[in-house]
């Protein structure tokens, strides 16, 4: 617990304290006040305490004295949420040492406790530019609280073996000072990543399994070993520490617990039950409300079953009721929020709905009164669950409307600033999305919907919207697509962990436009219980069709697909690819023809994104022999404009050799000079394919179109996708840098992966190599869904580019006259071949 510091004392050890050299205060009243303050503060009056605080600042002359003032107001503004004042706070503190040039130790302590409030609020870089400054000028308790939060820092960001090695440095001192608490914390902060790495490491060890890697067993093991870690640095804190560490360590420990295959019940409600009886001795203060609300989850989620949710006399209340005393007594409107909510949600499961809504609109008073986005948004959403339950649907979609508006308004803090959060995307923020689209579009079919069975997917339902006014359905379905498309902006922003969407979205202001006549967007939308496709016309108008398929099935329908697309010694593919297209083009079939397109522009929704649409079948002809196919992550981030392609100069990379675990590319040879030998350029192949001469001749030469014949991995975030370069595993951020870093060169309008792999049966991955064009900052790509190392490649990318040097031939149908003629060619039709080369973003 941050304590704050009467004027003329000198604390010595404590933690995450601010301490100062012994001044002398001219006004009497304001010492008193201090002290007033001080006593507030230490029964968890806070509210009262920076009322002291402030009324002694304004008589108080001496700057240290002044100082010292700041530095109490800032732990008590932290104290009750308010974080803004807080860092403002330090900061004025951090000025007056720094004028005196003796007070690099104070510095360093006030660094530290503004760091972590950078930290609260999702700016984890800004903590880290300040820590790091920190360490170098603090003492020894100091630089044990420092790396503390530095590592703390790292974990938020993903950087696991970066948090480990500051937490291990914590630990080491905090042992050398024989500091129970420092040992304490730093165990518990340990266990903490030890136990995001081991998810880390189960999730890819589920991707190497679908992939038929046999790394998933190495993998498994890890994790395995990190779960044994995160064990024993929990149990070593609840040991060592004090009860503060001790209360956080073992509800640490429960969560751990809870997440194995056979969790020890009884270990866990005594985990719990020690927890409880720490927390009852310890003071008011926002840690000890935060901490009763973590336990009333960890108890919902043990009681999640249908029958114990119909039962709330059986939950304790008490313990939601008692933190929500402890905030609204320290005055902590943001963990009342959460407390109030928190309640609101076991009225709500309940289906005790008035009572729900009654607390859950005081939850949202609460979080607005300090701004607190993070908590607001959940229980607007919370609220529109509610209306619906009750059929308000104006209210439900109100509330869910209100819901997205907050959490874009902090979209950089949510999904950007915090990997962890990159794992909780789909349970936190995505269903937020899918909640309005699904109470939108049940309107929107209940008014002018089609419909379409699963079992007779050929037949078209009678057209309902011929009554309605057409104005008004595109207005809806426009509804529809705008929250679609925010959800996919944010989904990308959570991918790759930056700013690169939002710097893409800048520069395309499309609005869902589409400048090309020839051209239509289709959307998909997958919801629990059915699937929803919307076709955009040219003009912008719109019609949707309700596939009555919900997720679980459809993901079950297109991961047989896409296994049976891979599988080139067999025909088994077929009934497949023609069951999905019958389901999901059919029943538009007769509006793409009344539209004479030439271009489909698909913005695939999970599942779908792991399937190449071209491969689709209606009986007679794949779908890329009736149209050319694009795919995008977000029409608002497609730059669809035509450009000059006289001068389609290459770089071309290639990698031939065996780099284990990948083999070798016997191919790639003759795919460069083929290249080459179309387009001119420079070949970079095997040790001249370095970052090194990627980057030499990017700045030194104009390249429209980069091509890469390696391999590359798109696997569970951005961390985990590289393309293979002779030395080392290149990152798309890395490419991103080479290709923006290039003043008064052009852009590079085309990037050629043609040896990259998803993982079939995880939509992430699928994700990234739809943002792939996003990321590395090009206008266009062309990628392959899964490995191909075949012969067959070669033909298909000579075609490409030869049609593509062609006059008045869109990128896009470069692409599909050269999968024509694989389908013409005998020994080249299977999709296996064709089929997974994809075009990304503009196309044409």
């Amino acid at each position: 617990m941050h304590t704050p510091v009467l004027v003329g004392e000198r604390l010595t050890e404590k933690y995450w304290v601010a301490t100062h050299q012994t001044s002398v205060i001219a006004s009497t009243s304001s010492v008193a006040l201090v002290q007033q303050g001080i006593e507030r503060y230490q029964v968890g009056n806070f509210t009262e305490a920076i009322a002291l605080w402030q009324q002694a600042l304004a008589q108080t002359k001496q700057a240290k004295d002044r100082a010292v003032i700041h530095t109490n107001l800032a732990v008590a503004y932290r104290q009750t949420g308010k974080i803004d004042r807080a860092i403002a706070s330090w900061e004025q503190a951090i000025q007056i040492y720094a004028k005196d040039g003796k007070s690099d130790r104070q510095i360093a302590k006030l660094l530290t406790e503004q760091a972590q409030a950078y930290s609260d609020l999702g700016q984890y870089r800004k903590a880290i530019a300040l820590l790091q400054p920190a360490i170098k000028i603090s003492d020894k308790s100091t630089q044990a609280a420092a790396q503390g939060a530095l590592g703390n820092a790292y974990w938020a960001l993903g950087d696991y073996d970066q948090a480990l090695a500051a937490h291990d440095a914590s630990l080491k001192i905090a042992r050398e000072l024989q500091s129970n608490n420092l040992q304490s914390t730093a165990l518990n902060n340990r266990g903490n990543v030890y136990l995001s790495r081991a998810e880390r490491y189960r999730y890819q060890a589920t991707l190497a399994r679908l992939e038929g890697d046999p790394q998933f067993k190495e993998l498994t093991k890890l994790a395995e070993n990190d779960v044994d870690s995160a064990q024993s640095s929990f149990q070593e804190s609840v040991e060592v520490g004090g009860s503060g560490a001790a209360i956080q360590a073992l509800l640490n420990l429960n969560r751990l617990l809870e997440r194995s295959p056979s969790p020890n019940l009884a270990e866990i409600a005594n985990n719990r039950n020690s927890a409880l009886a720490l927390i009852e001795q310890a003071p008011d203060s926002r840690d000890k409300a935060y901490a009763l609300i973590n336990i009333a989850d960890s108890l919902k989620r043990q009681n999640s079953t249908e029958e114990a949710a119909n039962r709330i006399s059986e939950f304790p209340v008490w313990i939601l009721e008692k933190a929500l005393t402890i905030a609204k007594n320290i005055g902590d409107s943001r963990a009342e929020s959460f407390a109030l909510g928190s309640l609101g949600n076991l009225y709500e499961v309940s289906r005790e709905y008035e009572k729900a809504l009654l607390l859950t609109g005081e939850a949202q008073l609460a979080a607005q009164k300090v701004n607190a986005a993070d908590s607001l948004y959940r229980w607007q959403w919370q609220a529109g669950r509610i209306y619906k339950a009750i059929d308000k649907q104006s209210q439900a979609i109100a509330s869910f409307k209100g819901a997205i508006a907050t959490l874009q308004s902090i979209r950089g803090d949510i999904v950007v600033a915090n990997k962890e959060l990159q794992f909780n995307f789909r349970d936190d923020v995505e269903p937020v999305y899918r909640g309005l689209m699904e109470l939108l579009l049940a309107t929107e079919n209940q008014l002018y919907g089609r419909s379409i069975a699963a079992e007779d997917s050929k037949l078209v339902a009678q057209d309902n919207s011929r009554n309605a006014s057409p104005q008004l359905k595109d207005n809806s379905l426009k509804t529809v697509i705008g929250t679609l498309e925010s959800l996919k902006l944010a989904e990308l922003q959570n991918f790759f962990g930056d700013d690169c969407v939002q710097v893409a979205l800048n520069n395309n202001q499309r609005n869902g436009a589409i400048s090309d006549a020839n051209a239509a967007a289709i959307y998909s939308v997958i919801l629990d219980d059915r699937t929803e496709m919307i076709f955009q016309r040219p003009d912008g108008t719109m019609s949707s069709y309700k596939v009555e398929i919900g997720k679980q099935q459809l993901e079950k329908e297109i991961e047989l697909l896409r296994n049976l697309l891979e599988n080139r010694g067999s025909e088994e593919y077929l009934i497949q690819a023609q069951k999905v297209y019958n389901l999901l083009i059919r029943p538009m079939e007769a509006d793409l023809a009344a539209s004479k397109l030439r271009t489909l522009v698909f913005i695939n929704d999970g599942v779908m994104r792991q399937i190449p649409m071209s491969a689709l079948h209606d009986g007679k002809e794949f779908l890329i022999q009736k149209y050319a196919i694009a795919t995008t992550p977000s029409i608002n981030l497609t730059n669809s404009q035509s450009q000059d392609r006289r001068k389609l100069k290459a770089l071309i990379m290639g990698l031939t050799v065996e780099k284990p675990p990948f083999a070798p590319l016997m191919n790639v040879e003759a795919e460069v000079k083929a290249v080459k030998q179309i387009l001119g350029g420079t070949p970079l192949v095997d040790n001249a394919f370095t970052l090194e001469n990627l980057q030499t001749q990017l700045q030194q030469d104009s390249y429209p179109v980069v091509h890469m014949a390696t391999h590359g991995k798109f696997g569970v975030d951005a961390e985990n996708t590289f393309l293979l370069g002779y030395d080392e595993q290149i990152s798309i951020e890395q490419i991103d840098n080479l290709l923006r870093s290039r003043p008064g060169k052009p852009a590079v309008k085309l990037l050629t992966l043609s040896a990259c792999q998803t993982a079939a049966g995880d939509n992430r991955s699928a994700l990234g190599i739809a943002g792939v064009a996003v990321r590395a900052g090009v206008e266009s790509a062309v990628a392959t869904l899964w490995f191909i190392n075949d012969e067959a490649t070669v033909p298909l990318i000579e075609e490409f580019y030869r049609q593509l040097s062609q006059p008045g031939i869109t990128k896009v149908e470069a692409l599909q006259k050269a999968q024509l003629k694989m389908i013409a060619n005998f020994d080249y039709n299977h999709p296996a071949l064709w089929s997974p080369f994809i075009l990304i973003g503009n196309w044409l």
